[in-house]
């Protein structure tokens, strides 16, 4: 199945990396770079399926997590969209709070990268993000029919 992928993070080496593992998988992938360029996007990309988020978009400052920020946008903002979650600095807390706070999907350690179980990550969030996305249109369009099928029967009813 493929995906429409977002990958954030200030490293370009990152961003080559993942975006062309994505690719080799057949999914769409776009890169960007920090906070700015990633609301940017997702303001004018509703559909996407997944984020692969880097915590810390600045390497300069300790206490950066723009990351952090960016998946509580992204939850709110794009309801379908599953979430992984690299850091090269990441913490058991930080891992703790992007999953209870924010839903993230997965995350990883750059330290510890795992290209194998990285790739089954990434296409189980994509196929969760597609069937969850379908199911909710379904949805919509049946209530959609019930409200149609309703709206004639009262129609009828008032004849």
């Amino acid at each position: 199945m493929r995906g429409k992928v977002l990958v954030v993070d200030d490293y370009a080496d990152w961003r080559e990396l993942l975006s062309g593992m994505l690719e080799r998988e057949g999914h769409f992938v776009e890169t960007v770079a920090n906070l700015e360029e990633t609301l940017a996007y997702i303001d004018q990309n509703k559909d996407l399926d997944l984020v692969i988020l880097d915590i810390r978009l600045v390497e300069t400052d300790e206490t950066n997590e723009d990351g952090m920020r960016l998946l509580a946008e992204i939850r709110k903002r794009l309801s379908f969209t599953r979430v992984i979650m690299v850091t090269g600095y990441g913490t058991m807390e930080t891992q703790r709070r992007a999953f209870r706070n924010f839903r993230a999907f997965d995350f990883f350690s750059k330290a510890q990268f795992d290209s194998e179980e990285f790739r089954k990550a990434f296409q189980e969030a994509v196929e969760q993000a597609v069937r969850d996305r379908q199911a909710w249109k379904d949805k919509e369009y049946i209530r959609g029919q019930h409200f149609e099928m309703w709206q004639h029967d009262k129609t009828n009813s008032d004849r």
